[in-house]
């Protein structure tokens, strides 16, 4: 059984293919109801864990810690980055994958999934646009150690716009404009991609992405306006739970229509000394509109890096509203009163990316598609005799990745070094300026240690070791070969020809990331 599985902030969605159908796919309830979506959520009580569809049945139960955002979390760590949910501290990695376990048991046995238990579930799996390689490498080994089998991994944006060619390029009268924008809002993060489309060929020219950016921003500005009103004095907000109260919030969103003009939000669901908050819409809306300006700033760079100048787009077919967030009444009005009538937003703006998943999982639908590089990827260098510091950018933003089955991308780079120790220092950021000088959106990975002297190669400590310059007749001849694989995880191998030895090292987080995200044992929230 082949399935789509888009993997989200607050909720996952997953799509399966049947004989060129892609139907969501439902789960049950402890409460016997059904609902096209599974929980992302964590809960903890003293040493019990649980997941998905469990988590969701005590998330009003003070009993319990909850955790929610998962997603989120993985662009800043890395599989040994540590999280605390309660008095239970876990590697990401473990976290992420004990949650995906929970979704795999769930979908043989609480969903409408008709699959054998001994059938493989085969899965394209979704990521943001913007995500890193590390985020990309822990998605992935996540969801092979909860014993799925992985058919590949899509960009999240580019697997919306297939589900937009599938639905409408056959019979849109705009079927003769090869572009689309696809403006992605899910739970936590923000992309926005434009892609090519000629027949059933897909192309992704440009990207951009916010990986800060999503619905629990904006349940956040609606959690600020709830506890600011009157009827919540000091007394009562010390009763009320941050995380169940913002999951309040987060429902009263959800259920605004472009008639609504008050929010409210039953606090009577989490508390007995509190009642119903009643917001303005006008007021919710006025905080929402920097994050919103946010997003079409995205947009119309994205879009006038590819296409030109935004009032003149006849190539256009339309910008694609996906996501869950998208469904905010004020964001479609927005983006109209920007872009005209070229916004369309998907009649299901929550499922687009996993039915297009499934559909970029069946073998039979005929689709291809082209990924590329969303940041620059480089090493600091030495120059001018360690004088200076220079960025050499190893694979360019917009480099297309290879097609699933292809060779992998590589590039190389050969040098006689001028240390007895290699100190490699990986980055990746979203701009260049004068080709040299990292800017944007910028992470760190690791500080990769190599001996160059050939008399080190078994020491354990390198970073202990004095780095000095050699002689000039100490000559080694060193050679970096950096590979891609179609799901934009790198790898790099050092050889020291001369002496014959290399290793090789998958590109992680720098030590100062790593402590860091360490540090989100003490900084997670507590609900």
């Amino acid at each position: 059984m082949r399935l789509g599985i888009d993997f989200g902030t607050t909720r996952t969605r997953v799509a399966a293919v049947m004989k060129g159908n892609y139907p969501l796919i439902d789960f049950q309830t402890e409460s016997g109801d059904t609902q096209d979506w599974y929980p992302s959520l964590i809960a903890v009580q003293g040493e019990q864990l649980a997941f998905g569809l469990d988590a969701l049945a005590v998330q009003y139960d003070s009993k319990w810690e909850l955790y929610r955002s998962l997603k989120r979390l993985l662009a800043q760590g890395s599989p040994q980055s540590v999280l605390s949910v309660g008095s239970v501290e876990l590697p990401l990695m473990d976290w992420l994958t004990r949650f995906l376990k929970a979704l795999r048991d769930d979908l043989l046995r609480r969903s409408n999934l008709e699959v054998g238990s001994q059938e493989p579930l085969e899965v394209m799996v979704g990521i943001p646009t913007n995500a890193n390689s590390n985020q990309r490498f822990v998605t992935l080994e996540a969801f092979r150690r909860a014993g799925f089998e992985l058919v590949g991994m899509l960009n999240e944006p580019s697997a919306a716009g297939i589900e937009y060619a599938h639905r409408y390029r056959q019979s849109d009268l705009t079927r003769r404009r090869e572009h689309v924008v696809v403006y992605d809002l899910g739970g936590g993060t923000f992309d926005i991609s434009v892609i090519r489309m000629t027949g059933q060929r897909h192309e992704v020219l440009g990207s951009y992405g916010i990986s800060q950016l999503g619905g629990d921003d904006f349940d956040e500005l609606l959690l600020e306006l709830t506890l600011s009103q009157p009827v919540l004095a000091d007394s009562t907000q010390k009763y009320l739970s941050r995380f169940r109260l913002l999951n309040l919030c987060r429902e009263a969103k959800e259920s605004l229509n472009p008639s609504s003009r008050k929010i409210t939000v039953d606090l009577g669901q989490i508390s007995l000394v509190a009642g119903e908050v009643l917001v303005p819409v006008s007021q919710f809306y006025e905080k929402c509109e920097p994050l919103i300006s946010q997003t079409i700033g995205a947009t119309e760079s994205a879009m006038h890096s590819v296409l030109g100048e935004v009032t003149d787009l006849q190539t256009l077919a339309c910008i694609y509203l996906v996501g869950g967030s998208s469904e905010l009444p004020i964001l479609a009005r927005s983006l109209r009163e920007r872009f005209g009538k070229r916004v369309r937003r998907s009649p299901y703006p929550s499922a687009a990316t996993a039915i297009g998943l499934a559909i970029a999982a069946d073998q039979e639908s005929g689709y291809t598609w082209e990924e590329q590089f969303s940041r620059h990827f480089g090493v600091w260098r030495e120059s001018e005799d360690g004088r200076e510091i220079v960025f050499d950018p190893i694979f360019s933003k917009e480099t297309p990745l290879p097609r699933p089955g292809q060779p992998e991308l590589t590039a190389n780079r050969h040098y006689h070094p001028a240390h007895n120790v290699g100190h490699f220092r990986f980055l990746e950021c979203s701009q260049l300026k004068d080709q040299q000088e990292p800017g944007g959106d910028i992470i760190a990975w690791d500080e990769v240690l190599f001996p160059f002297d050939p008399g080190l190669r078994q020491e354990a400590h390198l970073d202990q070791i004095p780095v000095r310059r050699w002689p000039e007749a100490h000559i080694q001849w060193v050679e970096e070969c950096y590979q891609c694989d179609a799901q934009g995880i790198i790898h790099v191998t050092i050889s020291n020809q001369t002496s014959d030895y290399c290793k090789k090292y998958r590109i992680r987080e720098s030590a100062s990331q790593k402590l860091k995200s360490k540090g989100q044992k003490a900084t997670t929230r507590r609900h």
